[in-house]
């Protein structure tokens, strides 16, 4: 009776031990599966993201690059520029808000979701900038549409870009970081389980020994096979599988090891798939910073450097070992570190993008001790729990040096101007006495030898008055061109108002041609009012004057509302203008008819020209000979 109680007391402890070996097993195996679960649904989406993100980012900066430098962009290019815009930007957006939602917030790195979805909605804001500057061929003329379209590319898009990629990059290197850490994980799970087989093992054959020969050789068999098998797969050996016969707990838990065994196996090697794939993002992520052409410089709180890119070596001077590990304020001047406490209160910003360098001269220095302008950009990020600082570096010489040589345009172009008012003044007084002379000495002979002279010399004096009243309008006409603008100050003008105002000036000429003025409500707009009112009335003059025998003048008046500018359209049904006549007729003195058909100096429309010009916008005509013509112009809204 002992010795049954005995047995029985023995496989009661078997079984407790095997019972906690079992449930020990279940929680390493639970571990193994929720590390797995994180792999498949936090570490894996996030990558193929952020892979998405970089390979949409480089694409739209090759995009509008290409945009902007070629005139002659494909269509299917500028058709992909705007789908990166308008979907997959906004898309990959919404992913990424999703995916960094749902990640676990507690336990594991998470996404820096607002510092690259505000970088990619500023990319999203600036490629449209370049789409509204850029959008005809005519564009490409437009020297200041261009240098905005050129400053936009290689400074804040390049800027933008580069920062994004950074962002992508460390991301990509915390989740590379992460798979190595779960990795880690799977190996402490099996090498925690092997060592409780063991001691389970070793519980087992000690308790065996109370029993019978066949008891403990039936156990301690086993369990010398599931410890083996345990030991080779925490040494990577996942092909190992164990048979146990039977259909007791060993036998299960036998089954459940080779299942568990062929499931390792099976992530592992999607995880060496995935590690591999990650090391080449990392790898492509590495050519793209040290390919930027900003100088790239990540340091920690305390401006210690501890990464930096090829062009940083290039514009510094310095080796890459020479400034890791070094304070990022050996790259700026000492008169500035002393001079700029502003330098301080930046570097001590956090959450925040700042910059150096475009409100206020700044400047760094090379390892030759030579200064040089810089523009610096600033990014605070966190790393590991470290706050760190990225710094992106641009040498602006050859821009200082361009301002420099804009500036010296510019004082030419004063002292040109100051010229050409001495000019406007000899034309307007020395030129204009002669011809009053003339022609009052002309109306003294017609008047007292009117009865001595012939008829052939009564025409020739006639014909020299014309010529010189002609000349004198001339005159005239081109010191009121050379005068537009001149001292004009910018100021509030209401569009209705000048049009009263013109049509109440030029009720003679309404009144006599019948003609029909309409518009509605005109805009308020900013900009030149003398010049405004003569805009508008030489355009109106002309629908007048350039009108069929047998019509009655009808002027139409319109606006369109855009973002940059105002358009206004006036449109008659006069003559029209050949097509090959259209460019033409805004060069001064340039007539198409001539002058007992038509009256005028042929320099109106010259002066619409220059007032639409000041006014930063573009005038143009749109015209079909014996049906009318509509004359177009725009009126930024930033002069």
């Amino acid at each position: 009776m002992r010795i049954s109680t005995k047995l029985i007391l023995s496989f009661a402890v078997i079984i407790s031990v095997l019972c906690i070996e079992i449930v020990l097993n279940q929680i390493i195996s639970d571990n193994a599966a929720d590390t797995y679960q994180k792999l498949k649904n936090q570490a894996l989406p996030a990558l193929r993201i952020l892979d998405k993100f970089e390979s949409v980012n480089n694409e739209f900066y090759l995009l509008t690059s290409n945009k902007v430098y070629n005139s002659n962009l494909p269509l299917d290019s500028q058709n992909r520029l705007n789908g990166i815009l308008e979907v997959e930007f906004p898309y990959l957006k919404t992913e990424l808000f999703h995916l960094s939602e749902n990640l676990d917030k507690q336990d594991e790195i998470t996404l820096k979701s607002p510092e690259i979805l505000k970088l990619t909605n500023e990319l999203i804001d600036l490629g449209n900038q370049i789409n509204n500057l850029l959008i005809i061929k005519d564009n490409y003329s437009d020297s200041a549409k261009m240098k905005v379209a050129i400053s936009l590319v290689e400074e804040d898009i390049s800027a933008a870009h580069a920062n994004l990629n950074t962002n992508i990059l460390i991301l990509k290197i915390n989740y590379g970081n992460l798979l190595e850490d779960y990795q880690n994980e799977f190996a402490q799970n099996l090498k925690s389980l092997s060592n409780i087989i063991l001691i389970t093992g070793v519980l087992g054959i000690l308790f065996g020994i109370l029993v019978a020969f066949l008891v403990i050789r039936s156990i301690s068999k086993p369990i010398r096979a599931l410890n083996s098998a345990a030991l080779r797969v925490s040494s990577g050996d996942y092909d190992t599988d164990i048979i146990l016969s039977g259909e007791d707990e060993l036998a299960s838990l036998g089954e459940s090891f080779n299942t568990m065994t062929s499931s390792l196996k099976s992530n592992f090697e999607l995880i060496k798939i995935n590690n591999k794939e990650i090391k080449q993002q990392e790898n492509r992520i590495r050519k793209v910073i040290e390919a930027s052409p900003s100088a790239i410089i990540l340091m920690d709180s305390e401006k210690k450097i501890s990464l930096i890119n090829a062009q940083t070596e290039k514009i510094f001077g310095y080796a890459r070992h020479e400034l890791i590990g070094v304070s990022a304020e050996k790259l700026i001047p000492s008169r500035l570190l002393k001079m700029e406490s502003k330098v301080d209160d930046i570097f001590s910003s956090k959450n925040k993008i700042d910059t150096l360098g475009i409100d206020k001269n700044f400047y760094g220095i090379t390892k030759d001790n030579e200064e040089f302008p810089v523009e610096i950009r600033l990014s605070f990020i966190e790393i590991h729990g470290q706050d760190m600082i990225l710094a992106s570096v641009v040498d602006i010489t050859e821009r200082k040096q361009q301002e420099e040589d804009i500036k010296k345009y510019v004082d030419q172009l004063k002292s040109k101007n100051k010229e050409l008012e001495q000019f406007s003044y000899i034309t307007s007084h020395d030129l204009q006495e002669p011809l009053r002379t003339v022609l009052s000495f002309i109306d003294i002979i017609q008047e007292d030898y009117k009865e001595k002279l012939d008829d052939d010399l009564n025409t020739y004096l006639k014909y020299i008055s014309e010529a010189s009243t002609r000349m004198s309008s001339l005159i005239k006409s081109l010191l009121d061109y050379s005068r537009i603008g001149l001292k004009a100050k910018v100021e509030t003008v209401d569009c209705n108002t000048i049009l009263n105002s013109v049509t109440a000036d030029l009720k003679y000429k309404i009144d006599k041609s019948r003609a029909e003025i309409n518009y509605l409500a005109l805009p308020t707009i900013g900009g030149f009012n003398l010049e405004l009112r003569l805009l508008f009335q030489n355009l109106i003059t002309n629908a007048i004057k350039f009108q069929k025998k047998t019509e009655i003048p009808k002027i139409d008046i319109s606006f369109e509302e855009n973002r940059t500018h105002w358009q206004f359209s006036v449109a008659d049904n006069g003559i029209g203008i050949k097509e090959e006549f259209q460019n033409k007729i805004f060069i001064i003195f340039q007539r198409l008819h001539n002058r007992e058909e038509y009256d005028g100096t042929g320099i109106g429309l010259s002066h619409c020209q220059k007032i639409v010009e000041l006014h930063g916008g573009e005038i143009w005509v749109e015209s079909d000979a014996g049906v009318g013509s509509v004359f177009h112009f725009t009126i930024s809204k930033n002069i």
